[in-house]
C-alpha cells in the first residue's frame, strides 16, 4: 500500500498538485500498485503516462525559449529577454518551473512502473522487460533534457523514489545513469513501436548515439548511430520542391520513414502543437494559405540581414521552407519562421503537427560528426552521409551523386569538416529546438552567438536557475550552496 500512496501524495517537490492519499475513499484505497501493473493494458497505459508530461513541455516554452537562444533565431515579446542572454526574468522563471515539473513529472510516472511492473504475474519476463524498456528510454529522455538545461540535478529513481530528501548528482552520473537506462532500451524495447510514437530500439540507439556524442564518447557514437543506419528501416523524404517538405512537416502526417520520435499531435480536445500557433501571424500566409487557421501570436522571428540567413544560399530549398519574409510592424528586415503551419487549425493548440525530436537527419549528422572524430579524419563515409541531406536540401535524390555535393578535399581536416557540418546542422533543423544544445555542446554557443548577433553571453545564461519550489522542499539541498551560478 505504500507504493500506491507514494503515487496518490501531494509531490510538492516537483510543483504538481496530486489528491493527497488520505482524501480518497477506502475503496480505492484499497487498489493496489502491484495489481495495477498486471496486465498488458495496465503497462501500456503505464507507458503513455509520461508522454502527456512530455507534450506539456514541449507545447510551447520549450521550442521558443531554446531557439530564441540560438544564433539564427529571436524572440519577440515576453520571449526577447532570452535573447539578451543575461539571465532569466520572472516570465523565465515561470516557464523554466514548468519545465522542471514537466520533466520530473515524467520521470515520476516512470519510476513508479518501472518499481512495480516486474511484479506481474500475467506478463512473461519478455514483456515485462519490454515494457520496462520503453519507460527507461522516456526515463532517459527527461532527464538528458534536464541534465543540459540544469547541469547537477537530482537523480530520482525507481529505487529512491520514496525519499523526499535527494541531493543533486552529478552531470557525469546523471550521464552514467541516462546511458544505463538507453542501454536497457536498446536491448529490450520492441524492435519496431508497438504504437506509433511509442520507444523501440531503434529509437534508442539514436538516443544513445547523442548522448555518447555528447559526452565525447565517438566511437560508441558512431557504433550505434551506424546501427541505426544500417537497420534499413529510415529514409529522408524525397524533396524535389519547397512544399514537398510538407509530406516531412506539413499538418495531418500519420508518419513517414524520416520519422524516428516524434511526439504526436490531434485535433481533438486541443491537443495539437501550440508552438505553431506561437510562430505564426494572423495575416501571414503560405501559398495562399494561412499560417494557423486561429490566427498567430509571432512571437518568435528572425532577421533577413543575420549573417547566417543572408549567407543561406537561396537555392537551398530549406530556405524557403524556413524563412517567410514579412514586415509585421517593425521593418522590412523582419521574417517568420515557417517550417511548421497549419491553416486548419480551429483553436490555440488546435495544430495537428507532429513534433519532431529525433529524425533520420539528426542520426546522418550524428554520425558524421561521431565517425570523423573517432576516426581522427573525415572520410568519404562521413561527407556521404553530410551529402545525403545537402542533396535532398537541393531537390535532388538523397542517394545520388550531384552537381550539390560538398568535396572531400575541400573539407579534409577536423576543423574544416566540422565547420560545415555547424552550417549545415543549423540549416537543417532549424526552428526544431535542436540548436542550442548543438552549440553548447560544440562549446561554441558564445562565439557563434557573438559572430551572429554580436552579444556577448552572460556565463550564467548556459544554465537555467534551479526552482525556489525545490530548495522548500528537498532538504537535502540549499539555495546558497546548490543554486546554478549568477542566480
Amino acid at each position: 500500500m505504500k507504493k500506491i500512496s507514494y503515487y496518490l501524495m501531494a509531490v510538492s517537490f516537483l510543483g504538481i498538485t496530486f489528491f493527497s492519499s488520505c482524501s480518497l475513499d477506502e475503496e480505492a484505497k484499497a487498489i493496489a500498485a502491484e495489481t495495477f501493473y498486471n496486465t498488458k493494458d495496465e503497462c501500456s497505459s503505464a507507458v503513455v503516462a509520461p508522454i502527456a508530461k512530455l507534450k506539456s513541455a514541449y507545447s510551447r516554452n520549450m521550442h521558443a525559449m531554446l531557439e530564441a537562444y540560438s544564433d539564427l533565431i529571436y524572440g519577440r515579446g515576453t520571449y526577447a529577454n532570452n535573447s539578451l542572454y543575461q539571465g532569466e526574468n520572472t516570465n523565465d522563471i515561470s516557464r523554466t518551473n514548468a519545465l522542471w515539473s514537466n520533466y520530473y513529472g515524467a520521470i515520476r510516472d516512470c519510476n513508479i512502473a518501472i518499481h512495480n511492473i516486474p511484479n506481474s504475474t500475467q506478463l512473461t519476463d519478455a514483456e515485462k522487460a519490454g515494457y520496462i524498456g520503453e519507460l527507461r528510454f522516456f526515463r532517459a529522455f527527461a532527464y538528458y533534457q534536464i541534465v543540459r538545461l540544469w547541469g547537477d540535478a537530482p537523480l530520482r529513481t525507481d529505487e529512491n523514489m520514496d525519499k523526499w530528501n535527494v541531493g543533486k548528482s552529478s552531470v557525469t552520473d546523471i550521464y552514467n545513469f541516462i546511458v544505463g537506462d538507453l542501454q536497457y532500451a536498446a536491448q529490450n524495447a520492441p524492435s519496431k513501436p508497438r504504437v506509433v510514437g511509442l520507444p523501440d530500439l531503434n529509437m534508442a540507439k539514436s538516443l544513445l548515439a547523442e548522448v555518447y556524442l555528447t559526452t565525447k564518447d565517438y566511437a560508441s557514437a558512431k557504433k550505434y548511430a551506424g546501427e541505426v543506419i544500417q537497420s534499413g528501416v529510415y529514409e529522408l523524404v524525397p524533396i524535389s520542391k519547397v512544399r514537398d517538405f510538407d509530406n516531412l512537416f506539413g499538418a495531418d502526417i500519420s508518419g513517414t520513414k524520416e520519422e524516428i520520435f516524434y511526439l504526436k499531435t490531434s485535433r481533438t480536445n486541443n491537443s495539437g502543437w501550440e508552438y505553431v500557433m506561437f510562430v505564426s501571424h494572423p495575416k501571414a500566409n503560405i501559398d495562399g494559405q494561412k499560417m494557423h487557421g486561429a490566427g498567430g501570436y509571432y512571437g518568435m522571428y528572425t532577421l533577413v540581414n543575420n549573417s547566417a540567413i543572408a549567407a543561406w544560399d537561396n537555392s537551398d530549398l530549406r530556405k524557403k521552407l524556413n524563412v517567410l519574409p514579412f514586415d509585421y510592424g517593425e521593418g522590412s528586415n523582419t521574417a517568420l519562421l515557417c517550417k511548421f503551419y497549419d491553416p486548419k487549425a480551429a483553436s490555440t493548440g488546435g495544430a495537428n503537427v507532429n513534433i519532431p525530436l529525433i529524425r533520420y537527419a539528426d542520426v546522418l549528422l550524428t554520425y558524421a560528426e561521431a565517425a570523423t572524430k573517432a576516426d581522427g579524419a573525415p572520410s568519404a563515409d562521413t561527407m556521404e552521409k553530410l551529402n545525403m541531406i545537402h542533396r535532398r536540401a537541393y531537390g535532388y535524390p538523397a542517394k545520388s551523386i550531384s552537381s550539390v555535393d560538398f568535396k572531400l578535399s575541400d573539407y579534409s581536416t577536423i576543423d574544416e569538416f566540422m565547420e560545415l557540418l555547424i552550417k549545415e546542422e543549423g540549416y537543417e533543423t532549424f526552428n526544431e529546438g535542436k540548436r542550442w544544445f548543438f552549440l553548447k555542446r560544440l562549446g561554441i554557443a558564445k562565439f557563434k552567438i557573438k559572430e551572429v548577433k554580436g552579444i556577448d553571453v552572460a556565463d550564467k545564461h548556459m544554465l537555467w536557475m534551479i526552482p525556489e519550489t525545490e530548495f522548500n522542499t528537498n532538504k537535502a539541498l540549499s539555495a546558497e550552496k546548490d543554486q546554478n551560478p549568477g542566480y
